[in-house]
């Protein structure tokens, strides 16, 4: 199968209750030198502030380091004025200040100010998918990447809900952790195969969301936080359906929908996926770094 000129395999599914998790491999590629998130806040190469004044939908990255800083879409944000959540992947120039468009996803908190820290968790997949099928074209100006914040605001009072978990600022983070704890040992099962770059998802029939990366060093930091975030809309029952015919049709779907290219945030060229799908890549050195997809939620279709 192939997507993006990437050749991809698909590898044996585990299940995380009723989300099944399947690897996709490849020929690892020779792309640009990057920390991920999660390694530059561990090396403390990154600091993240609020601008000033401070604005919902907006950060700013600091890049310590000597080489670019990749935060990709979904990843979560914790502190600052509010918790917040990627919208878009941005790969960070090294040694200057680059601001990012964020989410909030913390609606009853706006100050009290916390020291923001990467969280090890990535929003769930149906509010990624429908957090980026509402954005519009790309434009130099960072603003054109805001997300529905008031959709946004729903799906996180959605998962409290569903799960039966009271956050005090109505925090997604605090769904996460509530559910991430009751499904740890699960969790603690994943691990990237050989050759493995991508992880799809399915719940049943139905693919809910790809991440795809150019170096499984990367997929492995943060493969356990995408299926954590995944599992938030999976049934806690597996299923016995076989969704191989569905992963090849979205795939087949990712290969041929419309593409809107520009500059992105940071470095690079940043891909929009237009059309049967919603996502989100990035391109720096001629190597599709990053690409999220999702099918196109179905309220979004009726609405469109």
């Amino acid at each position: 199968m192939k997507m993006f000129e990437v050749e991809v395999e698909l590898g044996d599914a585990l299940a995380i209750g009723g989300l099944s998790v399947f690897p996709l491999m490849g020929a690892q590629r020779t792309g640009p030198a990057y920390l991920s998130g999660p390694e530059a806040f561990e090396a403390g190469m990154i600091q993240v502030s609020e601008l000033d004044p401070p604005e919902v939908p907006s950060l700013a990255i600091f890049n310590l380091a000597l080489i670019p800083i990749l935060l990709v879409e979904g990843e979560m944000l914790v502190g600052g004025d509010q918790n917040r959540t990627m919208n878009v992947t941005v790969l960070c120039p090294p040694q200057v200040r680059t601001v990012v468009p964020v989410s909030c996803v913390e609606a009853g908190r706006w100050g009290k100010r916390r020291m923001v820290s990467a969280s090890r968790k990535h929003a769930p997949g149906s509010l990624r998918a429908a957090k980026t099928a509402k954005l519009e074209p790309r434009s130099d100006d960072v603003s054109s990447r805001r997300s529905d914040q008031g959709l946004i605001w729903n799906e996180v009072e959605r998962q409290s809900l569903a799960h039966d978990v009271f956050s005090e600022t109505s925090a997604l983070d605090d769904v996460q952790e509530e559910i991430e704890e009751r499904i740890a040992p699960e969790l603690e099962k994943i691990r990237t195969v050989p050759g493995q770059i991508g992880v799809i998802c399915t719940i049943g029939e139905q693919v809910v969301g790809l991440d795809l990366f150019d170096k499984s060093a990367t997929l492995e930091r943060y493969l356990r936080s995408i299926v954590a975030g995944h599992a938030l809309d999976a049934p806690s029952r597996p299923s016995n359906a076989d969704p191989i015919r569905a992963i090849e049709h979205f795939l087949a779907q990712i290969d041929g929908t419309a593409r809107d290219t520009g500059r992105g945030v940071g470095l690079g060229e940043e891909v929009l996926l237009r059309g049967a799908v919603a996502g989100i890549g990035l391109v720096y050195e001629s190597s599709l770094v990053h690409l999220a997809a999702f099918p196109i939620p179905d309220e979004l279709v009726e609405a469109g």
